[in-house]
């Protein structure tokens, strides 16, 4: 993490943190609280190790370090939000589009496996098919590798469709709240604010999906490769994520922290399952998916 960046966490983090309210006679400074923190959550080591490197006390570094992250869970809704207005959806949908040529995307949405240790209530829920246990995260990120919404926390035998019935972004999305109302006439069809994720996902007036692989052709297919490269920025957001700051993703991406491919991938993402069998789609949502196709098509 370059200094500046460095600085300028700790410059967030002031009103949450105060050194001076403590009953050690040589308070550690904040900068060196958010240091200890940062080393902690980026090793992952010992306590007593990384005390000895910043020369506290075990029991001082474990609390900075709780203290810490509580501050840092106060600026979830300032790195980690939703466009709330007309003009941000547009910045994301003209972003997606600029990168991808998918028009009226605000989100690439897609699920994977978080590493965790054993669970004691029903750790075989989380035994996954490749050999250690996790959890589901489901992500909704935008075109710059930013999270704009997350659930975690379901066992790996979730499939990515259920995670997402059940999360508030679904809900959200079917009253009309999540983003604000905007919408395009393309083809003679009116577009609402799109996402756009894989077949495992259902076709609905929000959530676009490919058709079946191996069944399309000319338009079809040029609408398929559109979107799966939209698609694509949800998965590089979480090899990002599971490569560095795992912790830190929205914030580093935000400062424009280098990011640098890990030598080894040790977080290999497993399959969810099967993805689920096509069925007939709601008429809107088809009508959307046709018009995208000639769009998309026409502007080849």
């Amino acid at each position: 993490m370059p200094k500046e960046t460095f600085s300028f966490l700790c410059d967030q983090l002031h009103p949450y943190i105060n050194p001076q309210i403590t009953n050690m006679l040589d308070p550690v400074p904040l900068e060196k609280r958010v240091a200890v923190t940062i080393y902690k959550l980026a090793s992952n080591v010992e306590f007593h190790d990384v005390a000895n490197l910043f020369g506290i006390g075990t029991s001082t570094a474990c609390n900075i370090f709780w203290e810490v992250c509580e501050a840092l869970s106060k600026l979830r809704r300032v790195f980690v939000k939703r466009p709330k207005t007309v003009p941000e959806v547009q910045a994301i949908i003209t972003g997606f589009e600029r990168k991808t040529g998918f028009p009226m995307c605000a989100g690439a949405l897609d699920g994977t496996h978080i590493p965790i240790i054993a669970p004691v209530s029903y750790p075989t829920d989380y035994y996954n098919r490749k050999g250690w246990y996790s959890v589901l995260l489901q992500g909704l990120v935008d075109h710059t590798y930013c999270f704009l919404d997350f659930d975690v926390g379901w066992p790996w035998k979730c499939h990515d469709a259920y995670v997402f019935e059940c999360s508030h972004l679904c809900h959200k999305l079917e009253d009309g709240t999540f983003f604000p109302p905007f919408s395009r006439n393309i083809q003679g069809v009116n577009i609402p604010v799109l996402i756009v994720a894989d077949s495992a996902y259902s076709l609905t007036s929000n959530i676009m999906k490919p058709f079946p692989e191996g069944t399309v052709r000319g338009p079809r297919a040029a609408y398929n490769a559109s979107l799966s490269h939209a698609r694509i920025q949800v998965e590089h957001t979480f090899g990002c994520l599971k490569g560095c700051w795992r912790l830190l993703h929205n914030f580093c991406e935000m400062q424009k922290v280098a990011y640098q491919e890990p030598q080894e991938d040790v977080l290999d993402q497993p399959e969810t399952g099967p993805e689920q069998h096509d069925v007939p789609a709601l008429s809107p949502a088809e009508r959307i998916r046709e018009a995208l196709v000639a769009h998309i098509h026409t502007n080849q």
